[in-house]
């Protein structure tokens, strides 16, 4: 509902001149927005021949990972180097510099071992995200070359296919 509201206020206020939300008129405006949204979602759908397979490379690739395994790795490397850090150490934001005594494999594997019931479980579910990212777009790329590859049924946009 808030992105319907965005728009309404972006696009319906600002450029094609609807009355405010606020308004009686403006609310019975934006609650015709939604049934207007979800046609031409329907519409988009099905004008795009495959628009599931192509959705689930996508998600496959990149929405899968923007949730599960960015996330995870990022925070592991937070992890280890708060976790890195000797006495001594740290960032002076008077003179911006950062003093560190070593660098490399050395530091992140103190880090690894100081942190490792953090960091740990936390590699593990950015793998486990990354093996599904890998499975999801294996699956959507066999899909597709199923369907558009030789022998398959590329169905064209608003079309049926016969039973037989």
């Amino acid at each position: 509902m808030l992105q319907m509201k965005t728009v309404y206020l972006e696009v319906g206020q600002e450029l094609c001149g609807l009355p405010p939300v606020s308004t009686k008129k403006g609310y019975y405006f934006w609650l015709a927005l939604g049934p207007v949204y979800w046609i031409m979602a329907l519409v988009l759908a099905v004008s795009v021949p495959n628009f599931t397979s192509i959705t689930n490379l996508i998600g496959g690739l990149l929405s899968l990972n923007f949730s599960y395994s960015i996330p995870a790795i990022m925070y592991v490397a937070w992890v280890v180097q708060d976790a890195a850090q000797l006495p001594g150490e740290g960032f002076d934001p008077y003179t911006g510099v950062t003093v560190r005594h070593d660098e490399g494999w050395k530091r992140y594997m103190r880090g690894v071992c100081k942190s490792w019931y953090l960091s740990i479980p936390s590699i593990l579910f950015a793998l486990g995200g990354l093996a599904s990212s890998g499975m999801g777009s294996w699956s959507a790329i066999l899909s597709l070359e199923e369907v558009s590859g030789p022998g398959g049924t590329i169905q064209t946009s608003w079309s049926c296919t016969a039973i037989g």
